[in-house]
């Protein structure tokens, strides 16, 4: 039976790498069509000598090449072990799950540790295999393992260190290998956790910044939210695209702009407000001035919070302190002396 199995494996082979392939593509999709971001997607068809293997481990179990449900395996590995569970949902949705060879090893007893993944052998779903590009697959079964970057850490350095399982683990070693196990799990739900709490903080923030903005941070978050809804900036990249006729796209560079407010001694979202208010004129003259000749059809909405941070340096008319500002943890470009030139033009203007 092994050989006629090993026959049969040999004649599908092509088969069997092209619906990996094929799979893998529609899983990749899936999941971009779904905005589920993951760390990593692939998959391989099993060579004929582990294929023999498994089936000498076996030999009583298998009759016939449709047996062997991970002859396909595809490996899903996410950011967070919650969203293990988005995507059993999406798979679940998406094709037929053979429940009997499916099985969830997450979870663990007590006194376990050890591997952690989710195995769901899928095929392909009623709707999908009257397809003309997937007809031929109907019976093509393969394994999908799903698990988090840290589940997928334990599974090859386990496998590196040749011990699989508590069973293998020399009696004087497995204290250590438990508290390893119990790390890697916290970890995981510590991820899980600060996202959930990001998240919520991410979907306050707006609030915070109305309510309480001498307590808001200046972040990401919060410096992202505070320039779409504040009036100042509103009505400065209103009067900049009706000048320039530019077309706002999504921030960029934030990770240069946020360190940069600690320069001029601003911590809270507050403190740029206040400032944006007490500038407001001189702002949007400076504005006015600086932007003069320059040609963009597209740029970052967050580009006023770019040219205030200009402004705060230009208006010093102080050389040393804004060539501290243009080399402050990266450099910018331009000179002292052009932001002098252009606050000393903008003070002039009428």
């Amino acid at each position: 039976m092994k050989e006629i199995i090993l026959q049969e494996f040999q004649e599908k082979h092509t088969n069997y790498k092209h619906f990996c392939d094929k799979t893998i593509n529609l899983i990749g999709d899936l999941l971009q069509q779904n905005k589920i971001i993951i760390h990593n997607l692939s998959g391989r068809v099993k060579d004929n000598q582990s294929l023999a293997k498994k089936i000498d481990k076996k030999i009583d179990k298998y009759t016939s090449i449709n047996d062997i449900t991970d002859i396909i395996g595809i490996r899903i590995i996410t950011h967070l072990e919650s969203e293990v569970d988005i995507i059993e949902k999406l798979m679940r949705d998406e094709f037929k799950i053979d429940e009997e060879n499916s099985i969830d090893k997450r979870e663990l007893s007590n006194d376990q540790f050890g591997y952690r993944s989710l195995h769901l052998v899928i095929s392909l779903n009623n709707t999908r295999d009257t397809l003309t590009e997937y007809a031929s697959y109907k019976d093509f079964k393969c394994e999908i393992q799903i698990r988090s970057i840290l589940q997928h850490a334990w599974a090859e350095i386990e496998h590196d260190l040749g011990y699989k399982g508590k069973i293998q683990i020399p009696d004087q070693y497995k204290r250590d290998f438990n508290r390893l196990s119990a790390l890697l799990e916290t970890a995981d739900k510590e991820f899980d956790r600060l996202k959930k709490e990001l998240s919520t903080y991410e979907n306050n923030v707006s609030n915070l910044i109305i309510s309480e903005p001498q307590n808001v941070g200046i972040n990401k978050a919060s410096l992202e939210k505070f320039n779409l809804d504040n009036e100042i900036l509103i009505e400065a990249r209103n009067f900049l695209a009706n000048k320039m006729q530019w077309k706002y796209i999504e921030s960029v560079g934030s990770d240069r702009i946020i360190p940069r407010f600690a320069y001029f001694k601003m911590r809270t979202i507050k403190d740029i407000n206040d400032s944006l208010i007490e500038n407001k004129d001189l702002f949007f003259k400076f504005l006015d001035v600086f932007t003069e000749g320059f040609h963009y059809s597209e740029i970052a909405i967050n580009i006023i919070i770019y040219y205030f941070q200009h402004f705060l340096a230009a208006i010093s008319e102080d050389e040393d302190y804004i060539n501290g500002y243009l080399h402050y943890e990266d450099t910018i470009g331009g000179e002292p002396e052009e932001f002098i030139e252009k606050i000393k033009e903008a003070k002039n203007k009428v």
